[in-house]
């Protein structure tokens, strides 16, 4: 029974929906349902699609508006200057230098006060450093003359003042000042060997002999050797070793110098700690001579005995054939104490030198805070400035100073050096 009302059931449903009626209802609600999924995806997309534009757009915005509000900042605070210029100063329309360089009628005095030279000798050092220090104009300003560059490097080597108290002395900004002395001391550093040269022919040996004629009566004498210091800053690598007996951070400079004041050899930055026999042993003019290839001749007969030129240096110098030093200071032999003081009257020429140096070119009895590259180069240039104004005939009125004997006095002593002490030492009391 309960088969048969099914039966008539489902003959029913077919009468009222056949199967393909059926078959497409079916399938029309699953096309409506894919479409409506399709929209529903495409309009998630979409909205992500357009949060991200908008999120970026909001970026973009954020962006311009910092961008406005730091231009306004900068303009605000552009604004509170009192220059009323966007990259230069309001200055004089000339400088000292300019008014003192063209205008002859100013007494010469003035001008050798400032740069520590003649017009003369500067006229002299700008011929021949003009094309190390010419420059070129440029779209926004016309570059400095050299003269005016090299007077800005002078001014530095002759004060020591700083970058920014130069600049409103010649009216330039304080980069423009490091660049002229950096400059002039990169130009002088490079003519060093024109100026600063150990005599090597037989010829240059004999006039440098000749200019100590006058100062001792020791003969065949060529240099007097010496050291001094130059104080640093800290340096940030071995500041141990920098740290002289002077208690100060230095660099010691090492020279030789003939009976007219004039640098024969130079070598700076060696550190302050070290003895200045190490000093000589680690030169170039100390291994040279050491290996016989300087001061081969001329050589003098006395009494029957063969001497070769030789320097002079102070106790803290070993004593060798080329390089003689003073007896113990309480010898009460008089024949030391002559001797003594014949190598003195010579030997003072360097400490006269190293007096003239700094008291010419101030910069060198200030601390220099340069790294040490550049300090040496500084000390250089200065070294070959002094030369060249002694060639000049631009001669400096200083006295002479001495910085004193290292107390820690090297005894090396070379027999053959010792006996050739003795010899000269009998040979001028004999005098």
């Amino acid at each position: 029974m309960q088969a048969r009302q099914n039966y008539k059931s489902v003959a029913l449903i077919n009468e009222m929906f056949p199967r393909n009626k059926l078959l497409a209802f079916f399938m029309l609600i699953i096309v409506i349902f894919t479409f409506c999924s399709y929209m529903f995806m495409q309009q998630m997309y979409v909205r992500r699609l357009l949060l991200v534009l908008c999120s970026h757009r909001l970026r973009l915005v954020q962006a311009a508006v910092l961008a406005c509000e730091h231009e306004r900042r900068r303009l605000s605070r552009r604004r509170n200057r009192r220059a009323p210029y966007f990259w230069v100063l309001p200055r004089p329309q000339v400088s000292w230098f300019d008014i003192h360089y063209n205008d002859r009628r100013i007494p010469e005095e003035n001008f050798r006060q400032q740069l520590r030279l003649g017009r003369e000798t500067f006229d002299r050092l700008l011929d021949m450093l003009s094309p190390r220090l010419m420059r070129r104009n440029t779209v926004f300003r016309n570059c400095l003359p050299p003269e005016k560059v090299l007077a800005i490097g002078l001014y530095r080597l002759a004060h020591g003042n700083s970058y920014v108290t130069i600049g409103p002395s010649f009216n330039v900004g304080k980069s423009t000042v490091i660049e002229a002395v950096e400059d002039v001391v990169d130009a002088l550093f490079d003519i060093r060997e024109e100026y600063i040269y150990f005599p090597i022919t037989e010829e240059e040996v004999w006039a440098t002999n000749q200019t100590f004629e006058d100062l001792t009566l020791l003969p065949n004498v060529v240099g007097a050797i010496d050291g001094t210091h130059i104080k640093i800053k800290t340096p940030t690598d071995s500041a141990a070793d920098y740290f002289s007996r002077l208690q100060r951070h230095d660099v010691i400079v090492q020279a030789v110098a003939d009976g007219n004041k004039r640098f024969l050899d130079l070598a700076a930055g060696f550190p302050g700690a070290m003895h200045d026999s190490l000093v000589l042993r680690r030169s170039k003019i100390g291994n040279q001579l050491e290996d016989g290839e300087l001061l081969k001749g001329p050589v003098e007969t006395i009494a029957g005995r063969r001497i070769k030129p030789f320097l002079f240096g102070d106790s803290a110098y070993p004593l060798i054939t080329w390089l003689m030093k003073p007896y113990p200071e309480a010898t009460n032999d008089p024949r030391e104490i002559k001797f003594n003081k014949e190598l003195s009257s010579a030997r003072v020429s360097v400490e006269c030198a190293f007096g003239v140096l700094k008291g010419r070119w101030r910069i060198l009895q200030k601390r220099l805070d340069s790294d040490i590259s550049f300090t040496n180069r500084i000390i250089m240039a200065c070294a070959v400035l002094h030369n060249f104004c002694i060639n000049s005939g631009d001669i400096w009125d200083e006295e002479c100073t001495s910085e004193g004997n290292d107390p820690t006095a090297d005894r090396e002593t070379h027999e053959d050096g010792d006996d050739l002490r003795e010899f000269l030492k009998n040979y001028i009391y004999g005098l």
